[in-house]
């Protein structure tokens, strides 16, 4: 189950986090270990995580702490998708916009069409 959970962004830079324990161990062949330090050098966000659990000793409490950093950036990156989907009309102050600009044509209609009448 720990396999499956992901550490990076979500442009295809995720990596498992038995990799990153391995990375963090010292047991990382280094074709690969150079590949992630390519890769911590693309993503800040992998770059800090995996420099603060280099610190950490202990096995079990980093566990906890890459699933801690799991859960921050799926909530992260939610945010960030539900900011990009969101239609701007659907925003108040958007249709309050439409509103007034289709009011402003109707007048400026009434208008003309009131001098055209003289």
């Amino acid at each position: 189950m720990a396999d499956k959970k992901k550490i990076g962004n979500n442009e295809g830079n995720a990596i498992d986090e038995a990799t990153l324990l391995r990375y963090l161990d010292g047991t990382m062949p280094p074709d690969q270990q150079h590949k992630l330090e390519a890769l911590m050098d693309t993503d800040p966000f992998l770059s800090d995580a995996i420099e603060g659990l280099a610190e950490v000793r202990d096995q079990e409490q980093l566990r906890i702490i890459t699933a801690q950093l799991n859960n921050q950036l799926k909530k992260l990156t939610e945010k960030r998708r539900a900011r990009r989907g969101r239609n701007k009309l659907t925003d108040h102050w958007g249709w309050i916009f439409v509103l007034v600009v289709l009011l402003l044509v109707v007048l400026g209609w009434l208008v003309i069409h009131m001098l055209l009448r003289r």
